[in-house]
């Protein structure tokens, strides 16, 4: 009787608000908008990949060939197609390349990455640098359960892939026999390893294009 009476009742209502829509919106669903644009919803293209503006340290850890700040800042510019946005005292702001991106960690270093490998990392601290890493480098490893150690040539390019490597010695770092065969094999191989805007093959061709 009771579902009865409330049928009726609903179809008393809808015969005097006819005109209204009788589809399941509720009060808190947004109306119907008569324009054609909706004011809430963020236009494409607004924020396109490699957009990002990101806070970088303003000094660098300056490799061979490189003057001063500013002459790493035009460097990366033409090499690496940074934009710089603003510089300052103790940070910058720049606009990252299309593809890369900064990450920064639970261990509070800034990462900057391109395809998955890492490019350039430093912490945002007053006084802080920003390294700008190179492609292939020469590295001491030490053995976890005597630690001995042994120099190896990296290529961050292919995933740190090792190149060529020593024995395992009890002295280390530059002291380990082999520290200066790998040196100069690395030096024979990539003279220029020691510019990290080298060899990379987005570097490369960014500088024959300028």
């Amino acid at each position: 009787m009771g579902s009865e009476k409330s049928k009726r009742a609903r179809r008393a209502a809808e015969s005097l608000f006819g005109d209204l829509p009788t589809g399941r919106n509720t009060t808190a669903s947004r109306p119907s908008n008569p324009f054609d644009d909706d004011p809430f919803q963020k236009p494409a293209g607004t924020t396109p990949a490699g957009d990002a503006l990101v806070v970088l340290p303003a000094q660098f850890d300056l490799p061979p060939g490189f003057e001063d700040a500013a002459a790493m800042r035009d460097a990366l510019a033409r090499i690496w197609r940074m934009d710089w946005i603003k510089v300052g005292k103790d940070e910058c702001v720049v606009r990252l390349p299309v593809g890369w991106r900064a990450d920064k960690s639970v261990d509070g270093v800034l990462r900057i990455e391109c395809a998955g490998v890492i490019r350039a990392q430093g912490r945002i601290v007053e006084g802080a640098t920003l390294q700008i890493l190179p492609r292939y480098y020469l590295k001491a490893e030490f053995h976890d359960s005597n630690d001995h150690c042994r120099i190896v040539v990296r290529d961050r390019g292919r995933n740190n892939a090792v190149l060529k490597e020593s024995f395992w010695d009890t002295r280390s770092g530059p002291n380990h026999p082999q520290w200066k065969i790998l040196s100069d094999w690395l030096d024979t191989q990539y003279p220029d390893h020691r510019d990290p805007l080298r060899y990379w093959d987005d570097c490369e061709e960014n500088r024959r294009a300028v």
